[in-house]
């Protein structure tokens, strides 16, 4: 039911509007949530009395026979359908507080949006505080508050929060590609593999070995450095199609690196996010500052194709 802020019930305030769950929202991202409250008049809320208890209840004890209750009061205020609910009732006993992330995706779905951003609170403050026993995928419950951010229409929160989840080294390591692929371009050679120990990158590259190799590693060696003075560069420049990767010898620092799931979360969030805000910079004549946050954006993911059009559009 859509709900006006005015007339929110205590219960409803008491557990969903505290200012100081948002203030302290992650110590690793230190983002601003402060426009994230108060809720606003469109907002979907449930603002139900015994929901709202059985929540409450279970802040303080979590325990199966708490978690069962609020899956039987979200089943009541329709926030789950029958089948999801016997499903959760017969795995309650699997959660632990990852519990609460379930929680944040069951009000994200029904797009109640702040409240799912309340859960997801709980979730990331004991993942940051590293207590034991949390069986919550981290990254997924980072990408799921991005997405809250951006479907709240907060873009610059959720820029700032999806850039500072990606971190600088995803960025820095499109740049390093980019440098490479110039150089490969003439002998139309590829990147094969990307691996990672601690700050050392190595890059194996597939193209047919220029005469001058050692200057053109060093060239591209000193150029990667001016961009990521943080990180040790390695690279093989091999002229034929590496065998799959094997089992790595027993002290082989590298681990193979892929765009995982949540990554790609993160960058879809930044994407729409960041195209989102663009428009809201168009349509105050502040086109110079959409370009620069699309300009951003296509770095990331070169392959964007609603980056590309809003950039274009603005030639």
């Amino acid at each position: 039911m859509t709900t006006e802020t005015l007339f929110l019930s205590n219960d409803f305030r008491r557990l969903y509007c505290d200012g100081v769950i948002y203030d302290s929202f992650s110590t690793f991202h230190p983002i601003s949530f402060r426009h994230v409250l108060p809720f606003q008049s469109w907002d979907q809320v449930q603002d139900d009395r015994f929901l709202l208890q059985a929540e409450e209840a279970h802040l303080v004890d979590k325990s199966d026979d708490a978690r069962l209750r609020v899956v039987e009061e979200y089943f009541r205020c329709g926030l789950l359908q029958e089948k999801d609910a016997i499903n959760l009732k017969a795995t309650v006993d699997f959660f632990d507080t990852d519990f609460f992330e379930m929680m944040g995706l069951i009000y994200a779905n029904a797009g109640m949006f702040r409240c799912a951003l309340r859960w997801y609170r709980e979730v990331i403050g004991h993942i940051e505080t590293q207590q034991p026993n949390s069986r919550s995928d981290e990254e997924s419950v980072y990408a799921s508050v991005g997405y809250c951010l951006y479907s709240l229409g907060l873009f610059e929160e959720a820029i700032s929060w999806s850039k500072s989840c990606i971190g600088p080294r995803t960025m820095a390591d499109r740049l390093c590609r980019e440098l490479i692929d110039y150089e490969l371009k003439p002998a139309g050679g590829e990147i094969q593999r990307t691996e990672r120990s601690g700050s050392r990158t190595r890059y194996t590259i597939i193209a047919p070995e220029p005469s001058n190799l050692s200057e053109t590693v060093s060239k591209l060696k000193t150029a990667m450095h001016a961009i990521v003075p943080f990180q040790d560069v390695y690279i093989d420049w091999i002229s034929h199609e590496a065998p799959n990767a094997e089992m790595p010898p027993e002290g082989y620092p590298f681990k193979a690196e892929f765009d995982a799931s949540c990554l790609l979360r993160h960058k879809l969030n930044l994407i729409f996010a960041t195209c989102a805000q663009a428009d809201v910079f168009i349509a105050k004549g502040y086109k110079p500052e959409a370009k620069r946050l699309l300009a951003e954006a296509a770095i990331l993911e070169p392959a964007a194709d609603i980056v590309w059009e809003k950039l274009n559009s603005l030639l």
